[in-house]
């Protein structure tokens, strides 16, 4: 990146972004560990943002004092400015994901705040998408799986695209952009339903809902757009985790979206909305939500979409996308045994809904094809892999954890 494009902090920033004294941040500086830059104005230093990140990132995991049966997070602690989780929900650089959702904050621009970008919403409406090789169109059945249509998709742009799309290059912002828009229009192909809404108030999201279901209805788009918005990063999460892995080797954006998207599509991710459906569909043969409950929990210990160890009272995004859901109907039947379902765990085991329900949840209201949750869910999430990816690469370094050795001596 250029210097232009660099972000720059002062003295009394970046000492608190390092959370030390004035008078440790210069001996960094003396010593060579970040570089100190003279002001346009005035005799005060400046410091690179990313020098002071790669700094700060020091931590390399963390140990056990004993092993327990209790649930533990597992890998390494990696410090991040993107996204910060507490009870109350959610903040992408410090915004309320919950707010931005309410407010019907478009998603473009929620990406471009968790890129920490500044480009105008209007140069979304002028971007045209990638296109794919006839071959490769020739491929994609009516039949065929959405999240493994996003896969080929990526592994198709790595081997056709003429430009090597490198994290740190001038243009990779501009890449991030065209290729959100490829994934949502991508998603129709199969149904010859593959064109830009440019022009729409929520371009994104109207996209996807004329490729999902061939509807252009703004207020159905505005309930996409909130799904979007509320998706589109969670801090260290399993496929984040996986695309700065990527990352940190200096992989391309699309071999980091790629391993991102390939731990993305495992069942206790993001295809957990889909098990979520499964389960909605499999109550309908018992007359209450109780006689199912009764049943499943006979042949099973979990239930996909409920409970979380990340929230004390419940995810905050599942419950929006459920009032969202009920707010453009409650009339389709399996919206209406969700509803059921979600009261009869509640009341019987206390567990609370989570992300995956709320997809599942505006999925019936909208009258999507089933697993259209997890499609929003990782054209969204895309937006997330990217920042992670360009922020562990702006850290520089390989991520390596180690193993505790527990085999034959």
């Amino acid at each position: 990146m250029t210097e232009s494009t660099e972000q720059f902090l002062s003295g009394a920033q970046a000492a608190d972004f390092l959370g030390v004294k004035s008078a440790t941040l210069y001996a960094y500086a003396s010593r060579g560990l970040i570089e100190s830059i003279a002001a346009e104005k005035g005799r005060e230093r400046r410091y690179r943002l990313s020098d002071l990140i790669k700094l700060r990132q020091s931590s390399r995991g963390f140990k056990s004092v004993k092993d327990t049966d209790a649930p533990v997070w597992t890998g390494p602690v990696i410090k991040s400015s993107i996204t910060e989780i507490t009870n109350a929900g959610h903040r992408y650089r410090g915004q309320d994901a919950l707010k931005l959702a309410r407010e019907d904050t478009p998603f473009e621009a929620v990406a471009e705040l968790i890129w920490d970008t500044t480009a105008p919403l209007k140069s979304w409406s002028k971007l045209k998408p990638l296109m794919l090789p006839k071959e490769a169109k020739s491929l994609i059945s009516s039949d065929v799986d959405q999240l493994d249509l996003l896969k080929f998709l990526l592994a198709s742009l790595e081997m056709t695209e003429p430009v090597h799309r490198k994290l740190l290059a001038e243009d990779a912002f501009d890449a991030a952009r065209q290729l959100m828009v490829t994934m949502a229009v991508a998603c129709g192909i199969s149904e010859g339903r593959d064109k830009y809404v440019s022009s729409g108030q929520f371009p994104i999201a109207q996209t996807l809902l004329y490729a999902l279901s061939g509807k252009e209805s703004l207020e159905s788009a505005r309930v996409i757009n909130r799904a979007l918005v509320l998706c589109a990063d969670h801090e260290l999460n399993a496929s984040a985790f996986a695309a700065r892995v990527a990352a940190s080797c200096d992989s391309s954006l699309y071999s980091c979206l790629l391993s991102a998207l390939g731990t993305f599509t495992g069942s206790f991710h993001g295809s957990a909305s889909r098990r979520t459906e499964d389960i909605v569909h499999g109550s309908l043969a018992h007359k209450t939500a109780k006689a199912w409950l009764k049943n499943h929990l006979r042949q099973f210990e979990r239930i996909p979409g409920f409970g979380s160890e990340l929230y004390e009272t419940g995810d905050p995004r599942g419950r929006l996308l459920i009032e969202t859901a009920l707010a453009l109907s409650s009339k389709n039947v399996h919206l209406k045994r969700l509803i059921e379902i979600v009261e009869c765990v509640s009341e019987q085991l206390g567990k609370e809904p989570n992300l995956d329900v709320g997809l599942a949840a505006i999925s019936y209201a909208l009258d999507l094809p089933a697993g259209s949750g997890s499609t929003i869910f990782a054209v969204s999430r895309t937006s997330g892999w990217i920042a992670h990816a360009v922020e562990q690469r702006l850290y520089g370094g390989m991520i390596r954890p180690r193993a505790r050795f527990i085999g034959r001596a």
